[in-house]
């Protein structure tokens, strides 16, 4: 049984912080004190927020570490391997529950509003009826998301509405409280998912319900849908499954999820992953949205492709059946390596949308066209879709996450590197002298792939995911001492992982935080003015994994 300390307790307890409340911060956060001192200076804001705006209430504090995918980009929708980890900075919640269903939240960051509303208006009780992929695609509630697209209150109302949904028949507790956050937002770092998940886990504890992990990691990819995101399940599970200086990974498939598959290794003692925030922001325009785009409509189909493509080569209908996730697709359940590339060379290098039409059956193919393309005008739209080297980066991905959490059970920390740097040539688009770059995917290439039995894992592909300063950072690290160097979740923008040795990493952050100093990466950045001092000093840190999403106890729980 938790036992509740009012705002006031937590105030002296966090300002004066006793040997057993550090002790509980220690067994989350692990033992290195700079980390330690950041947590308590985050959730002192917290808890001096909660008292100013909700006064000496009792109240209970959850938290969700933000997270990073050290390979297995791009491949959770296709069921591919991943190996995730958490993140220091996070996202916590203190709150307490009030009479009814009403919710109130206030921020630390005055960039948020206050937000206020009720949960029974929220639900529109014979929509609430429904499933919640029905409820939440209902026009009533996607034109009331829309007009607020992007705001705050959208994240907390669907995970709030989620756990609601799941227990319709029980009353149900509203909540009062106060979000506070170090995760930068925009980076990669999953600060939305970590909030989410704080929200959810605390309506769950309020209401005196429990789900097991699957359920929390659905619920919150069902929560951020509410937003209009579309995302995959890792970032939720990353930030449920992780564990303290632990690697996670993990195939995952959201029409047939299971973490049982789930491998966890600590990360080497003598490694080290650097976090570089890069500063900046998707945006993207003209001919760099539609190649992006094209990439992601070509791997929107990946699986439809390669099933059929099979089918063809005459595979038996069971074999096929099990070769439904780039996790399975490997040369050994393929027959052989030649097998593969072999499949690889049966899929166009590039076709037009009417050549897909008439040769592929992929349902809503049209529906998907117009999703992807419908936001540019026609003169835009391509005329011919690369297919296979987004194919092959997503099957060649999910190999070098494979083989990436291998090499590092068994020490091999170049080898590791090597795989992550491959994975970033797959998103790259410049070359270290700033030359554009994309791996050719040609039936030359896999020919003498074939020839000298290169490893699928050793083939880039061509996602095309990254940007120019993207690059720039990959390539600093890789020049300053880094193992390996890669983009980490969706691109564009965002953050870059480097994987160093012990003993250099401090020269390559130093030599991130020198190059991002320098007045031309103002400009790369498309920024206003250079970088601070403050945004510099915060710009490379080393990843100190935590454990992953759950409740901050001010003392231990009594069972």
């Amino acid at each position: 049984m938790t036992t509740l300390y009012s705002a006031e307790q937590w105030r002296m307890a966090v300002e004066d912080p006793s040997a057993a409340f550090r002790h509980t911060l220690e067994s989350i956060y692990g033992p290195d004190n700079m980390v330690m001192e950041s947590r308590l200076q985050l959730l002192h804001k917290l808890i001096l927020r909660f008292l100013e705006r909700f006064g000496d209430a009792p109240l209970r504090v959850f938290r969700t570490p933000g997270r990073i995918n050290l390979r297995g980009m791009h491949v959770d929708t296709h069921g591919g391997y991943l190996n995730l980890m958490t993140h220091q900075r996070e996202v916590l919640l203190a709150v307490t529950p009030t009479r009814d269903q009403t919710c109130q939240f206030v921020n630390i960051d005055p960039e948020f509003g206050e937000v206020a509303f009720s949960l029974n208006e929220e639900k529109h009780d014979v929509l609430f009826e429904k499933s919640w992929s029905d409820f939440i695609n209902h026009e009533t509630i996607t034109t009331q998301v829309r007009k607020e697209k992007g705001a705050w209150a959208n994240y907390l109302k669907g995970a709030l509405l989620r756990v609601q949904h799941a227990h319709r028949s029980q009353a149900f507790t509203g909540m009062q409280g106060v979000v506070g956050s170090d995760l930068p937002r925009g980076a990669a770092l999953s600060s939305s998912a970590a909030l989410i998940l704080s929200v959810l886990n605390a309506a769950l504890a309020l209401n005196e319900l429990s789900w097991d992990e699957n359920t929390t990691i659905l619920a919150g990819r069902d929560a951020e849908w509410y937003t209009g995101a579309r995302t995959g399940t890792s970032d939720q599970a990353a930030e449920v499954l992780g564990g303290k200086n632990e690697i996670v990974n993990v195939a995952l498939l959201a029409e047939d999820f299971d973490t049982q598959n789930a491998q966890r290794m600590p990360l080497p003692e003598d490694a080290r992953i650097l976090v570089i925030n890069s500063y900046t922001k998707r945006s993207l325009s003209g001919a760099q949205l539609v190649a992006y785009t094209q990439n992601r409509f070509a791997y929107s189909l990946a699986m439809h492709i390669l099933r059929q493509e099979l089918d063809t080569a005459g595979f038996s209908s069971d074999t096929i059946q099990n070769l439904d996730r780039f996790s399975r697709i490997t040369p050994e359940n393929m027959g052989g390596l030649t097998a593969l590339y072999q499949l690889l060379q049966r899929i166009p290098e590039k076709a037009s949308l009417s050549t897909i039409r008439n040769r592929y059956a992929i349902p809503d193919l049209e529906s998907l066209y117009e999703k992807y393309f419908g936001g540019v005008t026609e003169e835009q739209r391509p005329q011919e879709i690369g297919l296979r080297g987004p194919l092959l980066f997503g099957l060649a991905e999910s190999e070098r996450a494979r083989h990436f959490f291998s090499a590092l059970q068994r020490g091999q920390l170049e080898y590791a590197g090597r795989l992550m740097s491959i994975g970033h040539d797959g998103d790259r688009l410049f070359t270290p002298s700033n030359q554009t770059y994309s791996w050719q995917s040609n039936d030359e290439t896999l020919t003498g792939c074939i020839s000298n039995a290169t490893p699928i894992e050793h083939c880039p592909g061509s996602y095309g995911a990254s940007s120019r300063v993207l690059d720039l950072l990959v390539d600093t690290a890789l020049a300053a001492g880094a193992l390996g160097a890669s983009l980490t979740g969706g691109g564009i923008a965002g953050t870059v992982l480097a994987l160093c040795r012990k003993k250099t990493a401090d020269k390559v952050a130093e030599s991130l935080c020198t190059r991002m100093a320098q007045d031309d990466y103002m400009t790369l950045t498309q920024r206003n003015k250079p970088l601070g001092n403050d945004e510099i000093e915060q710009a490379v840190v080393i990843n100190h994994a935590p454990e992953g999403a759950g409740e901050l106890c001010l003392m231990p729980t009594v069972e």
